[in-house]
């Protein structure tokens, strides 16, 4: 999750902003801030509907609109009725930037159970990608409750069993996405990230995670979806193995770094979120 190529997700979304066949939702998202129990101000994107809400979460170094607005995702669920609420996660787009390694992780999840309780949100369909899918993983397990699906782009959760982890990442398909290239080298003079958060959130990641999970426990339906190159199975086996309910849907020739901008992708997403919804 914490690979290099993460980084690069978001600059790569914006430079794929003109892919998307509905780049803008049916409703204009709004900014919004909340002040957290931190003192942090947080921005976050909310496109308005009356449908069940929905809550997304971007990956490392991402931000609300590059993630989920640009690439037509927002837009796909605006035109099914949802209400959206897009989190800049804190260190991340417009929201505060703290420079310490204990203010990323565990308060991060916080974070969002606090955006929903400030909005008067009892339950919602959470959606991640990458970060943002680890986000959501702890989300789930931590507070059911609140969650009524939940769907993990280009993550999945790792396989304890090193027989049958090694059994999986044998089944992984190898392979590139011409995209992939193109988009790094449109990319490649862009100003990197700041090194300070970077190295912060970096050391709280890596302290923190995986934490335990219990699968067979969870009754929220769960998706993960990720790249034919990007580690599908081994990602996903301990998932298809411990819990009801699980749906797992690959791309066809796509890695980590282009998955989010497909149009399958998409599709997966709004499918699953109806077919589970509560209205």
């Amino acid at each position: 999750m914490l690979k290099s190529y993460v980084a690069l997700l978001p600059l790569a979304l914006l430079a794929l902003v003109g892919c998307s066949d509905d780049p803008e939702p049916t409703s204009a998202p709004k900014d919004r801030w909340f002040t957290n129990r931190d003192g942090l101000k947080l921005h976050y994107l909310e496109i308005e509907g009356r449908g069940s809400p929905v809550v997304m979460l971007h990956g490392l170094l991402g931000s609300a609109h590059p993630s989920w607005v640009a690439p037509g995702i927002a837009g796909a669920l605006a035109k099914q009725g949802h209400r959206l609420i897009i989190l800049d996660q804190r260190g991340h787009g417009q929201s505060d930037r703290p420079y310490t390694a204990s203010s990323y992780g565990e308060p991060m999840v916080l974070d969002v159970l606090e955006l929903m309780d400030t909005l008067g949100i009892e339950r919602a369909h959470l959606v991640g990608y990458s970060m943002g899918a680890a986000m959501t993983r702890v989300l789930m397990t931590r507070a059911p409750g609140r969650v009524i699906s939940a769907s993990l782009g280009g993550a999945g959760v790792e396989e304890l069993d090193p027989v049958i982890r090694a059994e999986a990442e044998a089944r992984d398909p190898k392979g590139t996405d011409p995209d992939e290239q193109r988009i790094l080298d449109e990319i490649a003079g862009d100003p990197p990230p700041d090194p300070r958060f970077v190295a912060a959130i970096t050391e709280a990641w890596t302290a923190w995670w995986p934490p335990s999970i219990d699968l067979p426990s969870l009754r929220v339906p769960v998706q993960a979806v990720n790249g034919e190159f990007d580690a599908p199975y081994s990602k996903t086996v301990r998932l298809e193995r411990e819990l009801a309910g699980f749906e797992n849907v690959i791309i066809p020739g796509r890695t980590h770094l282009t998955t989010l901008i497909d149009s399958r992708y998409v599709d997966s997403l709004v499918d699953f979120i109806q077919r589970n919804d509560e209205r």
